[in-house]
């Protein structure tokens, strides 16, 4: 058994506890906790996301929390997990659940996808949450190993995935996972970047560019699966 401590109680295991009660409640308690828990990373910091303070802004009882998350470490595990479903890509041509990552238009251009990336899914509450675990994963080994498998398997899935979204242009398409792994790792850096920039249009205008780059290796599929004849 681990031992306690203020910050993370009763660590005796790293299974998630088995979920009790009306099935309604115990989802809109996790939303409250979910919710609560991308606020203060995005405001405050993975240092300063204590369990006291996910406990204040959620709103439940110090029982409730420790019920669904008995530590920071499970919390933030099952915070990623709850970031990373709406990005996993489509399991299927018409599967709707994991539209964040679906061409708003079937019409616009590999830019235009990439600015409503970039505002729809990077550059939010949601998004800068995300990267708060990820970057505090990379010196805190235990979060590391922890929230590793769970990495791996959603780029697994992803990979997967995005065939049914997108294709590679010049119909190679083994270089897809490559060519999204490249937008992924572009659009994530510019969290990085925009401290550097004196004015904030500069990262639209990488956007764009980055956009133009990578336009003539990729195609969104239409909405029924095929292929569309034109690189975006």
């Amino acid at each position: 058994m681990c031992p306690g401590t203020e910050d993370q109680p009763n660590v005796t295991s790293s299974d998630s506890p088995p979920m009790r009660g009306n099935p309604a409640r115990v989802a809109r308690t996790r939303g409250k906790i979910f919710d609560a828990v991308i606020t203060a990373l995005d405001e405050v910091g993975y240092s300063e996301c204590s369990i006291n303070r996910v406990q204040t802004l959620a709103g439940v009882s110090r029982g409730a929390l420790t019920h669904h998350f008995p530590s920071k470490e499970e919390m933030m595990v099952k915070t990623l997990e709850h970031l990373l479903a709406p990005v996993r890509g489509a399991s299927a041509p018409n599967d709707q659940e994991a539209n964040l990552l679906r061409p708003s238009d079937a019409g616009s251009s590999l830019q235009d996808q990439l600015h409503a990336l970039w505002s729809r899914v990077i550059n939010t509450r949601e998004g800068r949450a995300l990267m708060e675990i990820l970057v505090a994963a990379r010196t805190d080994q235990v979060l590391n190993s922890r929230i590793t498998p769970s990495l791996w398997s959603y780029n697994d899935e992803f990979n997967r995935n995005i065939a049914n979204l997108y294709q590679a242009a010049d119909g190679h398409e083994d270089e897809l996972t490559l060519l999204w792994s490249i937008c992924r790792s572009f659009m994530r850096g510019l969290h990085s970047q925009a401290p550097f920039e004196r004015d904030p249009k500069i990262i639209t205008k990488m956007v764009a560019l980055f956009g133009r780059i990578m336009a003539p290796h990729l195609s969104a599929r239409s909405p029924n699966g095929d292929t569309d004849e034109e690189s975006l």
